[in-house]
């Protein structure tokens, strides 16, 4: 493979890379901390490393001539990865904004399925990388199962949320907070179904 063919990997590679850490330390912070305005700094370089990354690669895309994928599904990869870096960002602006002083089971429990993710689509990228596009489904399909139980534990969050909180703000808060973290797993299965895309199209 090219040179830069290679290199147009390696970004994908190194943007994946990118958001597994956001999301370890995400989850490891929401274990240990409630200075969320230094939390939402954090998760804020992980996004400009994020952009930096993707501009390189468009830079490269149009600086190379044969593309060992179709452009557009180099971009899709990217930019779709990069939307979850930009929610979970968003989530410890809300933190902060909202003056969140407990960090919920349900909060954890997101976090922790959001880190899969992570680990998941690094691991797919990888494959990408290395044309093992028939292994990538392993992957694709636990994180249709990530998405799935997201979608459950919204549901059971918000439950709980109406019949147990009785501080109407506080329910639009936590709410608003759930919903932010459950639409990150969407776009992690989003990424899931780019590479489905992505293996139709070389198999």
């Amino acid at each position: 493979m090219a040179k830069r063919s290679t290199q147009l990997f390696s970004f994908l590679v190194e943007i994946a890379e990118n958001i597994q850490t956001a999301t370890e330390t995400f989850e490891k912070e929401l274990s240990s901390t409630t200075d969320f305005g230094s939390l939402a700094t954090r998760m804020k370089t992980y996004e400009e490393t994020g952009d930096d990354l993707i501009g390189r690669l468009i830079t490269l895309l149009n600086n190379t001539y044969i593309t060992p994928l179709e452009r557009e599904d180099f971009v899709e990869l990217a930019v779709t990865m990069d939307d979850i870096i930009d929610g979970i960002y968003a989530v410890t602006v809300r933190f902060n904004l909202y003056n969140i002083k407990e960090i919920t089971p349900t909060m954890r429990e997101f976090a922790k399925d959001i880190r899969e993710s992570a680990v998941e689509i690094t691991e797919a990228i990888r494959k990408l990388h290395d044309r093992k596009l028939v292994q990538i489904r392993d992957h694709i399909k636990a994180l249709n199962v990530l998405e799935k139980h997201a979608d459950q534990l919204l549901v059971a969050a918000l439950r709980t949320l109406f019949a147990e909180y009785t501080d109407a703000l506080e329910v639009i808060k936590l709410k608003e907070v759930y919903e932010i973290l459950e639409d990150v797993t969407d776009r992690c299965e989003d990424v899931a179904d780019v590479l489905e895309s992505v293996i139709l199209k070389n198999a």
